[in-house]
C-alpha cells in the first residue's frame, strides 16, 4: 500500500486515454519520424522533490510492458530510444519521498501516450496507365497505384503528369484518398509522350514519389509507346473468362504485395499462379523476372523479362530488368543493347545513361563511359539523386576501372 500523497504526471502532447483493448482514435496517436524522441513530462508543484522518473514502453497495445530506464537528471524531456518502429505506448511512473505514483504498469493497463514510431517512407509503387478511349476527346487515363505505409493520413496522395519534352509537371489531383485508383479524363491539349507520376506524404512527413511507364497520347488511332510486337497475337489466344481475369489480377496483386515486401519466393509462386491462367500477361512475367533475380536465379529472370518483351518490345522496366540481369551474369554487350533501347525513346532518362556508363567501365571503356556519365549528369537535372552519382562516377573516373578490375580478379 502506497503511502502520502500520489505523484501526477502530465505528458506534453497528451490529448486522451484510449483502452488497449478497444481501437485507438487516430488523433490520440502522435507520429514521430525517428527511434529517438524527447518525451516530456511535469511534476506538479507542491508534491516534493523527485526522487526517480522511470518510463515504460509497450509494442503490443499493453499486453506486455518493458521498462526502458530512468531519467538521469530528473528533468524533463527524456529521451526515449524505441528498439522498433510501430505503434508504442508509453508510460511513466514518478517517485518522490512519499512513494511512486503507481504500480509498474501490467496486461491491460492503459499508457500515457501512444506514439506511432515511423522511421521509413512509404512504399510506393506505381502502375502501367492504361489509356482508353477512341482518340478523340474523350479519352481516360486509368492510373493504378500500391502504397505501404503504417501512418498514412486520410488523404496522402498527389498524381501530377507531364508531357515530353518540356519535364514541366501538373497537377492531376492533390490530397486523394490512397484508394489505389483513379481515372483521369485527358484534357484535349494533352498529347503527346506523357509520363505520370505519384507523391505519397506520410504522417510523419515523409515523402516518396515514383514515376510511371511512359504512354503516347494521339489522336486517333491510340497507341502506347509500349506497343506488342504482334498486334494480332494475343487475339489468336484463348479468351479469358471475366473470373480468370479477376483471378489472374488478384494473383499478381499478391505477387506485388509480396514482393514489396521483400518475400521474393512467396512472389514468385504467386506470380507464376498468375501465368498458369494468362500465360501471356507482360506485367506479370516483368515482375517474375524482378524476383527472380533477387533470388539469384539469373537464367530463369533473363527468360521471364524476354517473354514480356515479346509483347512489350520498348518497355522500359522490362528492359532494364533484363540489362541489370545481363549484367550479373557478365553479358556486357546484350545488357548495353537493352538499356539504348531505352533511350532511344528516352533521350533524358538520366538513370539509364548512368547504368551505360557504368556497363562501359565493366567492358574498359573509359571514354564511351565519360560519354553516358555526362548524359546522365546533364540531361534531367530534376533527377537529382543521379545527377549527383553520375558527378562523382565523373570525378573518379581514372579509378572506376581499376577497381572493378581487382574485384573481378580471382
Amino acid at each position: 500500500m502506497r503511502h502520502g500523497r500520489l505523484l501526477s504526471a502530465i505528458l506534453a502532447l497528451f490529448s486522451s486515454l484510449a483502452s488497449a483493448q478497444t481501437p485507438i482514435p487516430e488523433e490520440s496517436v502522435t507520429v514521430v519520424p525517428s527511434r529517438s524522441l524527447d518525451v516530456h513530462y511535469h511534476v506538479e508543484a507542491g508534491d516534493g522533490p523527485l526522487r526517480s522518473v522511470e518510463l515504460w514502453y509497450t509494442f503490443d497495445r499493453g499486453a506486455t510492458w518493458r521498462v526502458f530506464g530512468r531519467d538521469s537528471d530528473l528533468t524533463p524531456p527524456m529521451t526515449f530510444h524505441a528498439p522498433q518502429a510501430g505503434l508504442c505506448g508509453l508510460y511513466f511512473i514518478v517517485t518522490n519521498l512519499a512513494g511512486p505514483s503507481d504500480a509498474p504498469p501490467a496486461a491491460g493497463t492503459v499508457p500515457h501516450l501512444w506514439v506511432m514510431v515511423d522511421d521509413t517512407p512509404p512504399i510506393v509503387q506505381m502502375h502501367r496507365p492504361m489509356i482508353e478511349g477512341d482518340g478523340g476527346p474523350k479519352m481516360t487515363a486509368r492510373l493504378r497505384w500500391t502504397v505501404l505505409d503504417d501512418a498514412l493520413p486520410e488523404r496522402p496522395v498527389d498524381l501530377t503528369y507531364r508531357v515530353e519534352p518540356d519535364g514541366a509537371w501538373r497537377e492531376i489531383g492533390t490530397a486523394l484518398p490512397n484508394s489505389g485508383a483513379y481515372d483521369w479524363s485527358i484534357p484535349p491539349s494533352v498529347r503527346g509522350v506523357v509520363t505520370f507520376r505519384i507523391g505519397v506524404l506520410d504522417r510523419a512527413g515523409r515523402r516518396s514519389e515514383a514515376l510511371s511507364d511512359t504512354v503516347e497520347i494521339t489522336e486517333a488511332p491510340l497507341t502506347p509507346v509500349v506497343t506488342p510486337a504482334n498486334p494480332a497475337a494475343r487475339k489468336t489466344s484463348r479468351v479469358l473468362s471475366a473470373e480468370e481475369m479477376k483471378r489472374a489480377r488478384e494473383l499478381l496483386r499478391q505477387g506485388r504485395r509480396h514482393q514489396l515486401h521483400g518475400a521474393h519466393d512467396l512472389a514468385v509462386a504467386r506470380l507464376r499462379d498468375a501465368l498458369k491462367i494468362d500465360p501471356e500477361m507482360p506485367e506479370a512475367l516483368v515482375d517474375l523476372g524482378t524476383s527472380l533475380y533477387a533470388l539469384g536465379e539469373m537464367l530463369p529472370s533473363a527468360q521471364a523479362f524476354e517473354l514480356a518483351l515479346r509483347s512489350l518490345p520498348e518497355d522500359r522496366e522490362a528492359l532494364s530488368g533484363l540489362a541489370r540481369t545481363l549484367v550479373a551474369m557478365r553479358k556486357y554487350d546484350a545488357a548495353e543493347a537493352r538499356l539504348l533501347t531505352i533511350v532511344k525513346h528516352q533521350p533524358h532518362d538520366a538513370e539509364t545513361w548512368l547504368h551505360l556508363g557504368d556497363i562501359a567501365i565493366y567492358q574498359g571503356q573509359e571514354v564511351t563511359a565519360r560519354d553516358y556519365y555526362l548524359k546522365a549528369a546533364t540531361l534531367a537535372p530534376e533527377a537529382v539523386s543521379v545527377v549527383s552519382r553520375a558527378r562523382a562516377r565523373l570525378d573518379d573516373l581514372p579509378s572506376l576501372h581499376r577497381r572493378f578490375q581487382q574485384a573481378e580478379t580471382p
